[in-house]
């Protein structure tokens, strides 16, 4: 396929298969989190349907998974064929700052120019296309300037207060992407309505699409200078829950991107929404045409 990238074995997708199932209880619990819920007309399961996106791209043997010891069962059902090592069970969760870190180190020791593309388990994506070639292009801009580190971003098309920003800046010099890519000024977190709308005013700012492309070697060096007690925990990890637990509970976004000067975020084309509430949910199912159950704001059941 036109997509698929001419392969040296040194790009790698990293699925992070993380949450506590909080946000969507009932239908999402500690043990089954919303990754594992199925929401599509065809059933499958973010998890696989994320898995399906990224293999007409990687393939089978470079998807790598960061997932809760607790979910491992429910990795294995949707990708029986994961290779073990692919396999890094956390033993507790503690966000994707510890998880990606995690994921490079393994990467970094494996092949020392490796590409991490790191996907969340819990988006929906109706473009798969477009959103394969934004990937792939971030790819490309990554092997041009490997101490970069490139998120993904999307167009706002409305003031939502549950999505994080990017401001944009110059445009990037050094790319032949179909792509825009930019220097990212400013990470912003969930803002309230006024400070959103604003930003749709200014029109320099885009929504975090929650994705990021970076060498190994980038982002371990950006979490050795900006979150040095991961990077400590990494270089002498032990693999015991002890010392997982011990881990701050940060999202990368807050360890590291906002403090990294070596920040590019590329515009992607693609729909996309995060599955944060229950209001985005619905409109999810609405799309999909599936029925469902609510009580009050939730929904209780997928028919």
């Amino acid at each position: 396929m036109k997509r698929k990238i001419k392969s040296d074995g040194s790009v790698y997708a990293v699925i992070l298969v993380g949450g506590k199932g909080k946000r969507l209880r009932p239908l999402s619990t500690a043990s089954r989190p919303k990754a594992f819920l199925s929401f599509d007309r065809e059933k499958k399961t973010m998890f696989a349907a994320t898995l399906e996106r990224i293999r007409k791209m990687v393939p089978s043997e470079n998807i790598v998974v960061v997932a809760n010891a607790l979910h491992s069962r429910l990795v294995r059902k949707d990708f029986p064929d994961i290779r073990r090592e692919n396999l890094l069970l956390e033993p507790a969760s503690r966000n994707t700052a510890p998880a990606i870190t995690f994921a490079a180190s393994v990467l970094k020791k494996r092949k020392i120019d490796a590409i991490m593309a790191v996907l969340p388990s819990d988006q929906y994506v109706r473009d798969k296309g477009e959103y394969l070639d934004s990937i792939k292009d971030g790819i490309a801009f990554i092997k041009k300037n490997r101490a970069s580190l490139l998120a993904l971003a999307v167009e706002p098309t409305f003031p939502s207060t549950g999505f994080g920003y990017i401001k944009i800046g110059p445009k990037a010099r050094r790319t032949v992407s179909r792509h825009d890519i930019y220097r990212a000024e400013e990470f912003v977190e969930k803002p309230d309505l006024k400070r959103a709308s604003g930003f749709i005013e200014e029109g320099i700012y885009l929504w975090n699409a929650g994705a990021f492309i970076f060498s190994a070697s980038s982002i371990l060096a950006a979490t050795a200078e900006h979150a040095p007690k991961i990077f400590r925990a990494f270089a002498d990890f032990d693999g015991t829950a002890r010392a997982y637990k011990a881990l701050p509970d940060i999202s990368i976004d807050y360890a590291v991107m906002e403090k990294a000067k070596n920040l590019y975020c590329l515009k992607g084309k693609y729909d996309w929404m995060d599955m944060g509430d229950f209001a985005s949910l619905k409109e999810i199912l609405n799309l999909e045409r599936r029925d469902f159950l609510a009580r009050g704001d939730k929904v209780v059941k997928i028919l």
